[in-house]
């Protein structure tokens, strides 16, 4: 079960309404960037990258986020998910049109190395708050009841390992012919409310338009200068570490050349950067 907020709520916890709040609405997006459907080169260290669209909105949502690889042959009893972030991880509470979370697997962490050929199997799991206002429901003191639940979802791709497959593009991945096989999930959120009293008192409630939209990962485009930033952010991320699997900078005076990374927010198994959205 996902560790969040909603997860309490959603055993029939109730909030009061309160004021509306008009910010933070309209479309907002999770996309799975990396990995991908197709066949790759074996990699010492896997790419792990979303995109969130609008993250204002997907804010507002509280999202717990979690993903796994294994091999796609092993029994579903041993396969097992990494908690990544939840509301309290990550702030996206930022005007910012998209942000890249970024992290990886490294192969030496791996039970089955991903630095060999096999085919794989990638899933990743999104928990988020809903609210809604039930027809006739009151408080005791006659004011409007909010329900408080909290909705999940997971997707599940393939990709396969091979040498002289290459390594993957993101800059191709995102290109217009190959977006619509983006892994992704959409959300519009038409209002919030804020609650005044159970486990959110004071924190905004986000209310969804039923059913969700259809996502357009096409909007996102990773130019290649982003693309160098990205591969450069994980591998820098990797070198903080105190037995690195990758090729790190020189070091002067004792320290590793990180100028770049050192400007970043830097999480335990990734980083967050502000990328471009093309609308």
């Amino acid at each position: 079960m996902f560790n969040i907020k909603a997860q309490l709520l959603a055993l029939g916890l109730m909030a009061s309404l309160g004021a509306a709040n008009t910010h933070d609405l309209g479309f907002g997006e999770i996309d799975l960037i990396f990995p991908r459907n197709g066949t790759f080169e074996p990699m010492v260290l896997m790419p792990v990258i979303f995109a969130f669209q609008n993250p204002k909105v997907i804010d507002g949502l509280y999202p717990y986020l979690r993903y796994g690889v294994w091999p796609a042959d092993l029994p579903r009893g041993n396969q097992t998910m990494a908690a990544y972030i939840d509301d309290g991880e990550l702030d996206l509470n930022t005007t910012d049109p998209v942000l890249y979370l970024k992290g990886s697997i490294p192969s030496t962490l791996h039970p089955e190395s991903l630095n060999t050929e096999n085919e794989w199997e990638f899933v990743w799991g999104l928990e988020w708050t809903n609210c809604s206002t039930p027809a006739n429901g009151t408080t005791s003191d006659d004011k409007p009841e909010v329900n408080l639940n909290g909705p999940s979802h997971s997707y599940s791709i393939r990709f396969t390992t091979k040498k002289g497959a290459g390594q993957p593009n993101l800059t191709a991945l995102t290109a217009d012919d190959k977006c619509d096989d983006i892994s992704a999930m959409a959300f519009n959120v038409t209002k919030t409310l804020i609650a005044q009293s159970g486990y959110l008192q004071g924190d905004k409630c986000a209310v969804l338009e039923t059913p969700a939209p259809t996502p357009s990962p096409c909007k996102v485009s990773i130019v290649p200068s982003a693309a160098s930033s990205i591969a450069a952010s994980i591998t820098a991320a990797q070198c903080k570490g105190i037995d690195p699997i990758v090729s790190c900078p020189a070091k002067h005076g004792g320290a590793a050349i990180t100028d770049m990374a050192s400007s970043l927010k830097w999480w335990t198994t990734g980083v967050l950067i502000v990328g471009t959205l093309l609308i």
